[in-house]
């Protein structure tokens, strides 16, 4: 499926998606535990943590968070000691762009899709992807979105359906004329497909060995199947 002229909006997940973790902030912490991963190793590291969720099936974030630790380079008998410098990291939003999501998202709102953000997040994402100039709600540089539902402040996350229903709501478009993309399957892929929503899963690194879903290696994938899509460039 991809993307197809049915479709006629995006959502998408913040975190893993459109921000990662802050590479000079994750070397800052781990390097003081003989770590200095590169911004890939970092890159790398997040999948690697989103990978063991989808194992576990649960949120179990310190046996998630030793899987990002061992994968940045940090030695096995300090693992334990990355755990809450690693929390920190995440819970303070210490985001940055992911590489191309700002372009992407100008790219599909050119094919003449709407746009809408869903995160597990902890009240600041719509702050930060505006301050980032990924997307926003109103006019400017970045990207329009029609909602930011950032699960601190609508107090439900993923998977619960009823998060994706308040982005719904907010397009006024039913679930199957939407897609959702996302970066794990216990959360985003799961959760779509509970709310009537055709998932997308961001895998850049091939982690997932799961073929009941559809993966993306990277966002250019869905701009390119947007710009080929019926109706494309008379939307545009």
């Amino acid at each position: 499926m991809l993307i197809s002229d049915t479709i006629d909006a995006v959502l998408l997940d913040a975190g893993g998606v459109l921000v990662l973790p802050d590479p000079n902030h994750i070397r800052a912490f781990l390097q003081p535990l003989g770590a200095r991963p590169d911004d890939e190793t970092c890159r790398l590291a997040h999948y690697a943590g989103m990978r063991e969720l989808d194992r576990l099936g649960i949120a179990d974030w310190q046996a998630i968070d030793r899987v990002v630790a061992r994968t940045a380079g940090v030695p096995e008998d300090r693992i334990d000691e990355a755990l809450a410098p690693l929390e920190r990291i995440y819970l303070a939003e210490s985001w940055v762009p992911a590489p191309g999501a700002a372009e992407a998202l100008l790219a599909l709102e050119a094919a003449g899709l709407k746009l809408a953000i869903v995160s597990n997040a902890s009240g600041a994402m719509e702050k930060t992807l505006l301050e980032h100039r990924i997307c926003g709600l109103g006019d400017g540089p970045a990207a329009k979105v029609a909602v930011v539902i950032d699960s601190h402040v609508v107090g439900v996350e993923k998977p619960d359906p009823r998060i994706f229903a308040l982005a719904l709501a907010a397009l006024d478009l039913a679930a199957e004329r939407c897609l959702y993309v996302g970066d794990t399957v216990h959360f985003d892929v799961t959760g779509a497909r509970n709310a009537g929503i055709h998932p997308l899963h961001l895998d850049p690194f091939g982690l997932c060995p799961d073929d009941d879903h559809e993966h993306l290696a990277n966002l250019a994938e869905l701009v390119a199947a947007a710009m080929t899509r019926p109706g494309a460039a008379r939307e545009a």
